[in-house]
């Protein structure tokens, strides 16, 4: 037996969508409200007449209330820890305080401090390199080659050492020809 075929019947309309509203542009009671900014009713009211939020008939446009509130959150938190200058003294003053604790383990010297000590160490150092001559040799002659061979050899080291120490006070580095002469 062959089914007969289902009687057709017109579709019914379609109800037209209703537009929806942005979030940001809606109006909302104050309990939700309230919800939205997760802060109690009781708070928003107290917001409300300190003049920091607005309502309209009692109702709290979203976007307008979402940004007022966060304005008066971030005045707030600028109250507490002080404005943008107190924040970079305070940066400042901890960095003074964390160059006196590393002067004071030894972790940072003063470049004339360092300077001076490696001044005594050459100067050491040209002394003994100036009494070899006479220790090597008695021969006048040879000792005399000898201190020209160590005279050139100071005046190179200490060309070098000039150039290092004015490079280690401007703070750049040396170039690699500069170094190994």
């Amino acid at each position: 037996m062959a089914k007969a075929p289902a009687p057709k019947t017109k579709p019914k309309p379609k109800a037209k969508a209703a537009k929806a509203i942005p979030v940001a542009e809606q109006m909302l009671s104050q309990i939700d409200m309230a919800a939205v900014l997760k802060i109690s009713s009781r708070f928003l009211r107290k917001l409300q007449s300190d003049g920091v939020i607005t309502a309209e008939k009692g109702k709290f446009h979203v976007a307008n209330t979402v940004r007022a509130y966060c304005d008066f959150l971030k005045d707030g938190s600028e109250k507490k820890t002080g404005s943008a200058s107190i924040d970079k003294l305070r940066d400042e003053k901890t960095l003074e305080i964390r160059m006196a604790r590393a002067r004071k383990e030894r972790e940072l010297i003063p470049l004339e401090e360092a300077d001076g000590v490696l001044q005594e160490i050459v100067g050491d150092f040209n002394a003994y390199l100036s009494g070899l001559p006479a220790e090597i040799t008695g021969v006048p002659t040879e000792r005399h080659r000898l201190n020209e061979i160590i005279d050139r050899g100071r005046l190179r080291l200490a060309d070098r050492q000039i150039k290092r120490l004015q490079t280690l006070r401007v703070g750049s580095e040396a170039s690699e020809a500069e170094t190994e002469d």
